[in-house]
């Protein structure tokens, strides 16, 4: 296993906008929340997304909310195999940052390894692939909820930072490997083969339970 360190300039930076944030009671409360809070709507979208264009009978859409969920998860998935070949610790155990105030929503169950970031790669990886359907089939309705997954991303990826559960290069490399491998999915046969394979015949099953024919369009 390849151990990573962080540079001392970092451990500095962030030490002192880790003080900074506990001298403000609004941020001691609001960093925290904005840490985690956003991992919890991705699904509520989703879903809400896949069955209104389940009622209004509407495959293109229904598929999207599928590409978009099964990006997320091969972001997980890649992600976990990535930390147990790069063991990095947490900057709240190196510098020993620990407050019961300041923990975030999950964090009691943060896995050992901090890069990279989980929560940076499946938000990444979920603005992108809904700002890359819109660059691919120049449809208005992705666009904006595009823009604001990847605002949600941001912010996220700082009050993360700021609460000390990652480095800066946690969050940045989760980011950019994410954005480049949704586009990768999006312009290659993998997305015909998801598309026509996989979503189709998900979406074929998940009608036929509920009883709602296949109109494709």
């Amino acid at each position: 296993m390849i151990v990573l360190k962080e540079p001392l300039w970092w451990e500095m930076l962030l030490k002192n906008l880790y003080y900074r944030m506990l001298k403000n009671e609004l941020l001691v409360w609001m960093i925290p929340l904005l840490a985690d809070v956003f991992v919890f709507l991705y699904p509520i979208y989703l879903l809400v997304v896949f069955l209104r264009w389940t009622i209004k009978k509407k495959f293109y859409y229904q598929s999207s909310a599928l590409f978009t969920f099964f990006t997320s998860v091969l972001s997980v998935l890649i992600n976990i195999i990535i930390q147990f070949v790069l063991e990095k610790s947490r900057p709240n155990i190196i510098l020993w940052l620990s407050d019961f105030k300041t923990e975030t929503i999950l964090h009691k169950f943060l896995p050992e390894s901090s890069f990279p970031s989980d929560h940076a790669a499946v938000s990444m990886a979920f603005a992108s692939a809904i700002f890359f359907r819109w660059l691919k089939n120049k449809d208005k309705k992705f666009i904006i909820w595009g823009i604001v997954f990847y605002i949600f991303s941001l912010i996220m990826s700082f009050a993360r930072v700021t609460s000390w559960v990652h480095w800066p290069t946690d969050v940045i490399a989760g980011s950019i490997v994410w954005i480049a491998v949704a586009w990768v999915l999006f312009y290659t046969r993998i997305f015909a083969w998801f598309e026509n394979k996989i979503n189709k015949n998900l979406i074929k099953i998940f009608n036929k339970v509920f009883g709602i024919k296949n109109l494709y369009n």
